[in-house]
């Protein structure tokens, strides 16, 4: 009797919360839209972590109802799309899933989430994001910017399913982390991360993308669009892992030598500067980089 009296007592505390959030977002004209996706995932996955999935479907259908009564609809699908994200992200901590677990499967109903907002939605409420890119290459053009490529809108184009992709996992790793921070406090078992030293691309995946770092000489082989997005975006895929791969490094050697300040420096280089990260990531995946720095800085375990 005790455990269903906290299990309600608990429930209704979390769709407090939920309520009081959507309530002051529109008082505040929905200027905390921004951070729903973030903020409203934890009410659910603190729940469904602790009691399990069926009492998370009776607190989550609980939730859409609020949403349906205190938002609106631009915040109603935000508050569905952290229903979906909690639900998933809550059953993968009450089932003991890894952290790889948790972050593919709430990258990918993250980046679900932006295809329907982005693309669906977006039409509904008349936003072309074909035309607006031609808008943009237009205006540039007026502006006197000549030297851009023949295919530069289907380069542009191209680009959009990664961003949607990058941005996805990144609201992903952030609701991660926020996640896991509250759980601990909560005293909720979780799993570790794996220490930074084995954290790195495996060696048959690395060939791979070393592969996708040279598509981008066949883009002027064919003149088909949809090859032409698909080799970008591979290509790009391609840079963008050995990127977070050099990144990883750096943040380990910082740690090593206690200058946080080089993490810093990474981001801003290899933003401006791909290539390097490419790099550091290719040497880090393909020889004895890590070992030897561990090696001479650092204990095995970091």
């Amino acid at each position: 009797m005790k455990k269903q009296v906290r299990t309600v007592t608990e429930g209704a505390m979390m769709l407090a919360i939920v309520g009081v959030f959507l309530y002051v977002n529109r008082l505040s004209g929905a200027m905390l839209d921004g951070i729903l996706a973030f903020a409203m995932p934890l009410p659910a996955i603190f729940y469904i972590a602790k009691y399990g999935i069926k009492q998370g479907l009776i607190l989550s259908f609980a939730m859409a109802l609020l949403g349906l009564i205190l938002a609106n609809p631009i915040s109603l699908f935000y508050v569905m799309t952290a229903i979906v994200v909690g639900l998933v992200y809550g059953y993968g901590i009450h089932r003991d899933k890894d952290n790889g677990w948790l972050l593919i499967w709430t990258t990918i109903m993250t980046a679900i989430s932006f295809f329907i907002e982005m693309v669906l939605l977006a039409k509904m409420f008349g936003y072309d994001f074909n035309t607006e890119v031609s808008t943009l290459i237009t205006t540039l053009k007026e502006m006197g910017v000549t030297s851009m490529p023949d295919n530069i809108e289907t380069l542009i184009i191209s680009i959009y399913p990664m961003a949607m992709l990058m941005a996805a996992f990144a609201q992903a790793l952030i609701t991660h982390i926020f996640a896991i921070i509250l759980l601990k406090r909560l005293k909720i078992k979780t799993r570790s991360m794996k220490p930074l030293s084995l954290i790195i691309l495996p060696r048959k995946f690395a060939y791979v993308l070393s592969l996708g770092l040279f598509t981008n000489l066949f883009l002027t082989l064919t003149n088909d669009i949809t090859i032409q997005i698909i080799l970008t975006n591979f290509a790009t895929f391609s840079m963008m892992m050995f990127c977070i791969d050099a990144y990883i490094f750096v943040l380990m050697f910082s740690k090593l030598v206690h200058k946080p300040w080089l993490s810093l420096l990474a981001v801003l280089v290899f933003l401006m500067m791909p290539f390097i990260g490419v790099s550091i990531g290719l040497f880090d995946s393909f020889t004895d980089l890590r070992k030897r720095v561990l090696y001479t800085y650092a204990k095995p375990a970091e």
